[in-house]
């Protein structure tokens, strides 16, 4: 049913704010200025990230496979050449581990036949392609020229062993579900020869005999859908998983279900030396949360409940019907008007939804007819009531050709003999132009949820997850067995042979490092990964000893004697890890009513009178993990008095366990200078050495704050373990660094690594994180050449060795040990490497396993050396990277990823409380009404209103500040040379 009527709601977004921004840093918002000054030249006035033009390397090809760097270059690309791997690591302890990547044995040796497939008129949505060539007249058609199989890309492409002749066909979708055919619905379909798929190009690529080219890539993606062919069509395929219809799943809510499957994707490797041909299927346990499949009624219900107010909890269908009304909103010229309801706002989140209908009178091939929510049909322009079945109505066609309005409500009884029983609830809108009452619709299994999930859904979903190795070996195992390779005709039919048991690579154990603490002793942690702090002291504690500090009590959630125990106990402990206290700190306490820009204020005023010295540091003491306070008191402490911070736990707090006092003092101690341990033994580099650790993350998708952050950590040591960090907007959802950033936020490191060492970095270690294999290219033309323009300003003109490392745990590759070569878990241990097999055929990359795992399975980092000017060995290069894994401050176990790495990311998270956007914007919705007329915040003052392109995503409003006008200069330089992120 189809109908009209009903307004669209009206959207009015918040002004777009500027001014107050970093003086470091910031977008023009010139766009003549912006094409020369932002270091992307034309392509910034596209509005695109140039990092997206090489997401997909060419038309037709699937976004699934997963490609060597060489598939992304586009014809007016520099074409680099990416260091080849100099050798493969002679070091460390042989051992054996099983990864999770099957072998293909054999790909076959004959020519494969691609055709295009083309519809006219082209179909308005893609899934109708597919059901075209589904049909009984297209398949006749087909099997009429050949009985070779078809491989259809549900697109646009198809192969067939067979060599044919251009096949034309004319197809009736409606005469083919045998309705009345209708002209609309008739499509010409041509299927002619468009190449030859030469699979020895492929092998003669893995071989090493030729260079990566499009026939390569053509292979690639013909193997991706062979392999993908049989078990598309026996489970539920979404993008690169597969779930089978016996899979697990477990409720997370009761809106959202987790459901594991399985992920399986073709892949380059070196298995040609192993017995492979040089590819290998990756396949391992995915866990997806979805909706929960349930009548849509039911959905939105249970929905408000769990996302609204508390008076919701008890909703029932009456009262929901009421909370979802438009509400009266008096303007101040007196006029009224209806505007959305706070729980219709909080439905919205529903949108693009899927669901099918299930009333009666519904054609057996239509029940499962999926469609997608659009919208509600609720807009307020209908009134007190909203758009209900009873006020929504259309135009229906009567059998003597004439027409008349009649109402949804009316329509259902007339036509389906329904008396619709939740009227008053909204409809839905589909992007078919459908309108639908809720309580005729359900929600079919595998709809994707595609938002955060909250803190008890995570721990949920962890819970749900987590496996140890041996489990999970197994469940990945048996979904191998399920893919039935062995059994598959299409792989039978075009030659192409697996290994159905895991890869067993040889594999190596680096020796792990000795620790040294400020008694110069070395501690050996041995495989177990970890070491005891206890008596043990900083090997450089806080260089200015702490006299004006303080500890805040925030909300009087903890009275004097117990902040006063915990202080003691602090102080005792920092003092037995050899931190200098000249002065015991101030305690103080503020009402719940008291704004948090003025706890911050007071309480920094309040110490530096009591103690006549700028305040060094100030401890808050927090009732709870309330996200949007400790992120409005990092904002103003941060960006108003550069004021350092310490956010401590009342639960904590009130047992003031020396072990937690003992973790506190590490992050403190790095706070104000200070660095926990170092690598026992001589410095491990011969010149002087700058690690720089780059990461850009992005907001939740949907969110206000969608501005991407970059965040550049960098060592200013000679031990390359204290990094000084800053961050910046970077545009909006724009992956690569942009160049303006480089330049402006790397100059005044580099100026901090001449003042402590009195020299300039020589060898500069670049580790990136979370690039594609198609972003390598733009990673050296744009951060790389920005980087080198940086050093060549700031050193007259000489520009260090750099060795570019890109550093990723977005992969799907695990490692699977024998018991020798294990921990009690069955995980890895600490050391392992693999640099064979499931690595590039050429170039130079491997994976480390630098940690333990606490729970679960351990996953490896994959760490790709895309440029080496500074030309380490490979033994010597993995073992540093292994090794400095036990320099992070705030930890007394190796971390996965290099600290530089790690460093940039907490950087950039924190420079999220540092957006240049409203506090209202960065509190939920359910503190909402506490925070009216209680808080105004600092930040939301001084912003100015000016309107930023919305097509162009390198614009953004510059964050704000690190310490405003009002900072002490003191201050503002000791919080820029601190690790005020850890």
């Amino acid at each position: 049913m189809s109908a009209t009527g009903g307004g669209s709601a009206s959207r009015s977004g918040s002004p777009a704010r500027s001014g107050g921004g970093r003086s470091r840093a910031g977008s023009t918002s010139s766009k003549s200025k912006r094409a020369d000054d932002s270091g992307f030249g034309s392509l910034t006035t596209g509005g695109y990230d140039p990092a997206t033009w090489a997401l997909r390397p060419k038309e037709g090809v699937a976004k699934r496979l997963e490609l060597p760097s060489e598939a992304y270059f586009r014809d007016d690309d520099v074409k680099h050449q990416f260091t080849r791997r100099p050798g493969f690591n002679a070091s460390g302890k042989p051992i054996k581990v099983e990864v999770n990547q099957y072998r293909v044995q054999q790909i076959g040796h004959v020519d494969v036949y691609q055709y295009s497939v083309s519809i006219t008129p082209l179909p308005a949505r893609p899934i109708m392609i597919e059901k075209i060539w589904n049909t009984a007249t297209c398949q006749a058609k087909l099997k009429e020229q050949t009985s070779k199989t078809w491989i259809f890309d549900r697109r646009a492409i198809a192969w067939c062993p067979a060599n044919l002749r251009e096949m034309r066909v004319r197809i009736n979708i409606d005469e083919a579900k045998g309705y009345e055919p209708k002209e609309e619905n008739m499509f010409n379909v041509v299927i002619k020869p468009a190449g030859t798929i030469r699979l020895a190009m492929l092998r003669a690529y893995l071989n090493g005999e030729t260079d990566f080219a499009n026939p390569v890539l053509e292979c690639m993606n013909f193997l991706d859908h062979v392999i993908r062919e049989t078990p598309a069509k026996q489970m539920q395929a979404i993008k690169r998983l597969f779930f089978p219809a016996n899979s697990r799943r477990g409720d997370l809510s009761n809106c959202i279900e987790v459901i594991q499957g399985m992920y399986a994707s073709i892949r380059m490797n070196q298995s040609i030396k192993e017995g492979g041909c040089g590819l290998g299927i990756n396949v391992n346990v995915a866990n997806c949360a979805f909706w929960l499949s349930q009548d849509f009624e039911q959905l939105a219900r249970e929905y408000l409940r769990l996302y609204g107010e508390r008076s919701w909890a008890n909703l029932d269908y009456g009262k929901m019907a009421e909370i979802l009304k438009p509400v009266e909103k008096v303007l101040p010229n007196g006029t009224k008007r209806f505007e959305l309801s706070p729980a219709f706002k909080v439905l919205t989140k529903l949108y693009r939804i899927k669901f099918v209908v299930r009333h009666r009178g519904k054609e057996n091939d239509r029940e499962n007819k999926v469609y997608t929510l659009k919208r509600f049909a609720h807009h307020p322009d209908f009134g007190a009531e909203g758009g209900n079945a009873k006020r929504y109505s259309f135009e229906m066609k009567q059998r003597n050709g004439q027409s008349r309005k009649v109402s949804v409500f009316d329509y259902f009884k007339m036509k389906y003999n329904i008396t619709l029983q939740y009227w008053r609830l909204p409809l839905l809108e589909t992007s078919r132009g459908g309108c639908f009452p809720m309580e005729v619709c359900r929600v079919p299994r595998y709809n994707r949820y595609p938002f955060k999930l909250s803190p008890l859904e995570t721990s949920k979903m962890i819970k749900f997850a987590v496996q140890r190795p041996p489990q999970r070996r197994a469940d990945i195992q048996a979904k191998a067995d399920a893919l039935q390779w062995h059994k598959d005709p299409v792989l039978q039919e075009f030659g192409i042979k697996m290994d159905h048991q895991m890869a067993a690579v040889n594999a190596r154990l680096i020796q792990n490092p000795e620790i040294e603490f400020g008694d110069k002793k070395k501690h050996n942690p041995g495989t177990s990964g970890r070491w005891d702090l206890r008596g043990k002291k900083f090997v450089k504690p806080n260089p200015v000893a702490l006299k004006s500090w303080a500890f805040v009590s925030v909300e009087q959630c903890i009275d004097r004697p117990g902040l006063d125990r915990f202080a003691k106990a602090f102080c005792a402990a920092y003092r037995g890890h050899g931190g200098k206290i000249e002065k015991e700190p101030l305690l103080l306490s503020y009402k719940d009513h008291i704004q948090h820009d003025v706890i911050i204020t007071e309480a920094m005023h309040e110490t530096g009178k009591a103690n006549k010295a700028s305040p060094q540091i100030i401890f808050l003491v927090l009732k709870d993990r309330t996200a949007w306070i400790y992120e409005r008191l990092k904002k103003n402490a941060d960006c108003r008095w550069a004021l350092l911070t310490q956010m401590v736990q009342l639960d904590h707090v009130v047992r003031a366990q020396p072990q937690y006092c003992s973790n506190v003092a590490m992050k403190v101690n790095a706070k104000l200078g200070g660095s926990t341990s170092r690598l026992a033994g001589p410095s491990p580099f011969k010149v002087p050495t700058m690690f720089i650790g780059v990461d850009v993350s992005h907001g939740a998708a949907g969110a206000k704050a969608s501005t991407s952050m970059a965040a550049i950590c960098c060592s200013i040591d000679k031990d390359a373990s204290y990094f000084v960090g800053d961050a910046e907007a970077n545009g909006k959802r724009v992956e690569v660094l942009m160049p303006q950033n480089v330049r402006q936020l790397i100059p005044p490191m580099i100026k901090t690594f001449h003042q402590v060492n009195r020299c300039f970095p020589k060898h500069v270690f670049y580790f990136r994180d979370g690039v594609s294999e198609g972003q390598f290219g733009h990673v050296m033309d744009y951060e790389i050449k920005a980087l080198k323009q940086a050093f060549q300003q700031e050193t007259g003109g000489v520009i260090p060795k750099i060795t570019v490392i890109v550093a990723t745990k977005r992969h799907h590759i695990r490692f699977f040990p024998d018991k020798s070569c294990a921990d009690k878990n069955g995980n890895a241990l600490p050391g392992t490497l693999v640099d064979r097999e499931v690595t590039h055929p050429f170039q130079y990359d491997f994976y480390l396993c630098a940690h333990v795992a606490l729970q679960g399975t351990a996953r490896p980092v994959h760490y790709h050396v895309i440029s080496d000017e500074i030309g380490m060995k490979p033994d010597d290069l993995q073992k540093m990277i292994y090794h400095q894994s036990y320099q992070y401050m705030r930890a007394t176990t190796p971390v996965s990823l290099h600290p530089a790495v790690y460093y940039a990311h907490l950087a950039g998270a924190r420079a999220r409380q540092h957006e240049n956007i409203a506090t209202s914007d960065q509190v939920p919705a359910v503190a909402k009404d506490w925070v009216q007329g209680h808080v105004t915040g600092w930040g939301a003052k001084t912003q100015l209103q000016t309107n930023t392109s919305r097509e162009d995503p390198t614009e953004c409003i510059p964050l704000l500040k690190m310490g405003g006008e009002e900072a002490r200069n003191d201050m503002r330089h000791t919080f820029r040379t601190g690790m005020w992120y850890i």
